[in-house]
């Protein structure tokens, strides 16, 4: 259950939450979730603090290029390879791109 809608909230764990879930679905570090019990396993029902990044976090899906997921948010290629630190526009199912919002 989500209370408020911002960078910053509260939120209330179900039975279906993990550290790595929440990273993902609500764009944040693990290190930014703030918790009373500084062990790994999270509780039902048990409220978290949650930072988001300043950025979007995208996941590679297959048949994806950087030019795809350029054209889809709205950036330069050459702003993807920079913030991403990218050789080249090889990338891999998975792997996660950082759009930095402007």
């Amino acid at each position: 259950m989500r209370i408020k809608l911002s960078k910053t909230f509260y939120y209330r764990l179900s039975e279906s939450d993990n550290l790595e879930s929440l990273s993902k679905d609500y764009n944040c570090d693990i290190t930014n979730i703030k918790r009373n019990d500084p062990s790994n396993t999270v509780y039902p029902g048990e409220w978290v603090y949650i930072k988001q990044n300043e950025f979007i976090s995208h996941y590679v899906k297959p048949t994806e290029t950087l030019a795809s997921i350029a054209t889809k948010y709205n950036v330069d290629i050459n702003v993807l390879r920079k913030d991403n630190t990218l050789n080249n526009d090889k990338l891999f199912i998975g792997q996660r791109i950082k759009i930095f919002e402007s």
